[in-house]
């Protein structure tokens, strides 16, 4: 059964199999935090502290939800606000953090990385 509308959908509103869909203006992003030399960096040692880098990473992300995955990966799956948000501009936040919190020399040398998700699975 087809479903009639009052009104003409917007084509990029229009759910379809394979795409993300949010009707709130949520974002997915993968996240890896990365030193200078283009090497990933093990979350699990700077994590289970209030304040300690991985929080602030975390408080710097602002996610809705947040998974860090527990090796030595360096990456993080967050659902954001993507309403003034995307993979450009939270990489320059982070690279800037990175190097603040002494886990990177210099914001120019750093290599984390922020791409926007094109698909998500839950377990």
């Amino acid at each position: 059964m087809a479903a009639t509308f009052d009104f003409t959908p917007k084509a990029n509103t229009v759910p379809s199999a394979g795409t993300i869909y949010s009707t709130v203006q949520l974002k997915a992003f993968l996240i890896t935090i990365k030193n200078d030399s283009n090497t990933a960096i093990d979350l699990r040692s700077y994590d289970a502290a209030y304040g300690s880098e991985l929080d602030l990473i975390l408080r710097e992300i602002g996610g809705q939800m947040v998974f860090v995955t527990n090796d030595n990966s360096g990456t993080i799956h967050a659902i954001m606000d993507g309403h003034a948000v995307d993979a450009a501009s939270l990489q320059v936040r982070l690279r800037h953090l990175v190097v603040a919190l002494g886990l990177g020399t210099a914001v120019a040398a750093n290599d984390t990385t922020v791409a926007e998700a094109s698909s998500i699975t839950l377990a």
